[in-house]
């Protein structure tokens, strides 16, 4: 967490831990200054620049808007044109240098290579991702160990995660996350009873995990309604991480 937290105050701190714990909160909300800012890491740096010159606001803007659509590619699931995107933006002379903006690259290439079935390629960009500074290193990590199948490292940090963190975020966070992994190891009644812990089961990602489970096991109708309800879950911040996860999820559902 090192120099990016460095120009924040411990309120704003908070509200972007806030939102990252929410895992994609219920309902759309109005959008104070600290949420709106409280975007995909790395877009929540997106509007400062290093100078007053009209040359590094243009190229700001420039390398926020190709980042924001990329973001919006992957939010869609279109992965191959996420990663060429995404892609794009690290080999490009603009972003290099601005860690913000090559950390957000690197979480949307991680996410795309992980749901588009290159587990290796993931965990790379993942441990890349890792090594540089964060706001949720976490969160992160946990993300990373899930999505890439390493479920012993993710074990063990949901068990220190959620003794660390009793909040009802926490315990959502850590109870989703949980139950996501048991998700991909085929252990669908294991994700249920996770599910059935987390004091919201109707946020966007148990209901992501309850369809696919609904999914393997021929319940077509509950699978289809789980997934449309993802797919069209109203939200302040559509590109967060944890919904374009929970989209990830639905959009396997067929």
């Amino acid at each position: 967490m090192r120099s990016l937290l460095g120009g924040w105050s411990p309120a704003v701190v908070s509200v972007f831990v806030a939102v990252e714990l929410l895992a994609c909160p219920r309902v759309a909300a109005p959008q104070s200054k600290e949420t709106a800012a409280a975007r995909p890491q790395g877009a929540a740096m997106r509007s400062v620049v290093q100078t007053a010159s009209n040359g590094e606001v243009a190229l700001d803007r420039r390398v926020s808007a190709r980042l924001d659509s990329a973001q919006g590619v992957l939010f869609d699931g279109r992965y191959a044109e996420a990663l060429t995107a995404f892609g794009a933006v690290l080999e490009s002379d603009d972003a290099r240098g601005n860690y913000a903006w090559t950390t957000w690259a690197q979480h949307g290439m991680a996410i795309a290579e992980a749901f588009a079935g290159h587990l290796t390629r993931s965990r790379a960009l993942y441990d890349a991702l890792l090594d540089a500074p964060s706001l949720f290193p976490v969160a992160d990590s946990i993300e990373a160990a899930v999505l890439t199948g390493r479920h012993a490292a993710a074990n063990a940090l949901l068990d220190r995660f959620g003794e660390k963190n009793r909040s009802v975020l926490g315990q959502q966070y850590a109870r989703s996350f949980r139950a996501l992994d048991l998700l991909f190891t085929g252990n669908c009644d294991g994700a249920f009873a996770e599910l059935l812990r987390a004091p919201d089961a109707g946020r966007p990602l148990p209901q992501a995990i309850r369809g696919v489970c609904a999914a393997k096991g021929g319940r077509r109708a509950e699978a289809t309604m789980l997934r449309d309800s993802v797919l069209t879950h109203p939200l302040a911040d559509p590109h967060s991480w944890p919904m374009i996860v929970a989209r990830g999820l639905a959009l396997r559902i067929r």
